[in-house]
């Protein structure tokens, strides 16, 4: 049972609302960075897109010299890139929010930043903020892993291009 009076609620609601119509990047799906007005990507995704296509075209234009180092360079732009679009995916604050939703992003945020989960089962305390509280705890849990996200989307690229030129042997289920 939330705790909450309806003009509160109302304006939390007018804000949720307000915060799903701004302007996003089409990429990356942040509302705070810079994003032109006849433009549908912010600054950054701009220049990875302009990178992207450039990697492309290399190689088509060079497809015997992909697997070498300057290959590698190019398929860590298209990657780089592909985890841009990627993080633009993240919405998940716009529908209702569960408690037991609430928990597990949670937990997520507590073990990628501390290490371990600190809280425990925390879906009893969040059944008590009202749906609108909910979707706002969402957004500012979302929030923090796309930072994280972004932070961290080099190191991502580079592993997804050494996987791609370096495959690792699956091991077998049978020993």
């Amino acid at each position: 049972m939330a705790i909450t009076t309806s003009e509160f609620e109302q304006s939390l609601n007018d804000l949720l609302t307000r915060m799903e119509n701004r302007k996003r990047c089409e990429w990356c799906g942040d509302d705070e960075r810079h994003i032109g007005p006849r433009s549908t990507l912010c600054d950054t995704c701009k220049e990875w897109r302009r990178r992207e296509r450039r990697a492309v075209e290399w190689k088509q234009k060079f497809p015997n010299r992909v697997g070498h180092e300057e290959g590698l360079h190019y398929e860590y732009y298209i990657q780089y890139a592909a985890l841009c679009r990627e993080e633009g995916t993240l919405r998940s604050w716009e529908g209702p929010i569960s408690p037991l939703n609430l928990e597990w992003e949670l937990e997520a945020l507590t073990e990628r930043f501390l290490g371990e989960n600190i809280f425990g089962s925390t879906t009893f305390y969040f059944g008590q903020f009202s749906s609108a509280q909910r979707r706002l705890l969402m957004y500012m849990f979302l929030r923090m892993t796309k930072v994280w996200l972004r932070h961290h989307r080099r190191g991502f690229a580079i592993e997804k291009v050494m996987d791609k030129a370096f495959p690792r042997p699956r091991r077998s289920r049978e020993g």
